[in-house]
């Protein structure tokens, strides 16, 4: 009879150390160190996470596992081991941007890439968030103010006007191209402008900076000096 008892416990312990070694497993955790920095170049920070940039978890059925917002993004997230989390990292101008700075708008920044974790492991993720949107901005040849009083500067992007100052900038949506003209008016009160130029080839990310240089002119005798246009691009860090 004692052997019996012996025979039918063996089996009842090896079941509870199974199921005691499924529940550690299942509820096994690991860490995320993150580092966010904003793109397309990444800024140098002190900081592990850039302000003004939310978080958002998402589990692998899209639900959300954690979320934190601008400013109280942690540098150390705790998640559940072997789980495939998206990481969804934006800034929380998504809906208002274009609006914001009376209208001239202002960058915005969304990007998503996956983590996971081991059990008891520290995975480190250093992820440059992407600009979602691009900008326009004007130079001008020295001396222009001297020789014209007055400009406008216009420019036209998805349903958008706006009228720019030398070295402020204007943030449009891509893949809307952007259109621009210059008006200028000098000291004899002649005006001179071209028609608006569009630049069809726009990327997120960039600034497009539209430098004005001063053309041949036909009257030799006056300031009425053509303006001709010369649109460059390149990679810029746009701060929120």
């Amino acid at each position: 009879m004692k052997q019996l008892v012996y025979i039918l416990l063996i089996p009842l312990l090896c079941l509870m150390s199974c199921q005691s070694e499924e529940v550690t497993s299942q509820n096994a955790k690991g860490m995320l160190d993150l580092t966010l920095q904003r793109g397309p170049v990444p800024a140098v920070s002190t900081r592990a996470v850039a302000e003004g940039l939310a978080v958002t978890l998402l589990n692998p059925d899209g639900t959300v596992y954690k979320e934190y917002s601008a400013g109280n993004v942690p540098s150390k997230i705790e998640l559940m081991a072997d789980v495939e989390y998206t990481l969804r990292v934006y800034s929380p101008n998504q809906s208002t941007w274009q609006t914001a700075n009376d209208g001239k708008g202002e960058a915005c920044y969304f990007g998503e890439t996956t983590v996971t974790v081991g059990e008891d492991e520290i995975v480190y993720v250093t992820y440059s968030v992407p600009m979602a949107n691009y900008a326009v901005t004007l130079t001008l040849p020295e001396l222009f103010n001297d020789l014209f009083k007055s400009y406008t500067f216009s420019l036209s992007s998805g349903g958008r006007n706006v009228a720019l100052q030398e070295g402020e900038k204007a943030y449009f949506a891509v893949p809307d191209a952007f259109s621009y003209k210059l008006a200028a008016t000098n000291n004899d009160d002649k005006t001179s402008q071209h028609s608006a130029i569009e630049y069809p080839d726009v990327e997120a990310g960039k600034l497009y900076n539209i430098k004005y240089v001063y053309g041949t002119s036909l009257n030799a005798g006056g300031v009425d000096i053509e303006i001709t246009d010369n649109t460059e691009h390149e990679d810029v860090d746009v701060k929120v």
